[in-house]
């Protein structure tokens, strides 16, 4: 359960990172993207923080949310804003999802 609720959490955070990055590149800068989005992430956060206070190590804890982190928003960068990945930047990417696999079990 602790570890849904830690994957859930890092789910939250990089929505909220996206809508962060969305509010920053339209041209329009919408007021509620940024106000959900610092929502959300106050959210994760608390959230995070129960699941290393019921039982997850801490640095599991880190270490996961660290990587889900930086591979899900590289990852829908990618997909959403089309930016570039380079062969390296695809490859890391690849082994991060392999090392949170890793991780989760």
């Amino acid at each position: 359960m602790n570890r849904l609720l830690l994957i859930a959490s890092c789910v939250v955070a990089v929505v909220a990172d996206m809508l962060f990055v969305w509010w920053a590149k339209k041209d329009t800068h919408p007021n509620w993207s940024w106000i959900v989005g610092l929502v959300l992430l106050n959210i994760a956060t608390l959230v995070w923080m129960y699941t290393m206070r019921k039982g997850i190590e801490s640095a599991t804890a880190i270490t996961f949310y660290a990587l889900f982190t930086v591979a899900g928003c590289s990852f829908l960068g990618f997909v959403i804003f089309k930016e570039h990945l380079s062969t390296l930047n695809l490859i890391g990417l690849i082994l991060g999802f392999i090392a949170l696999i890793i991780i989760s079990i």
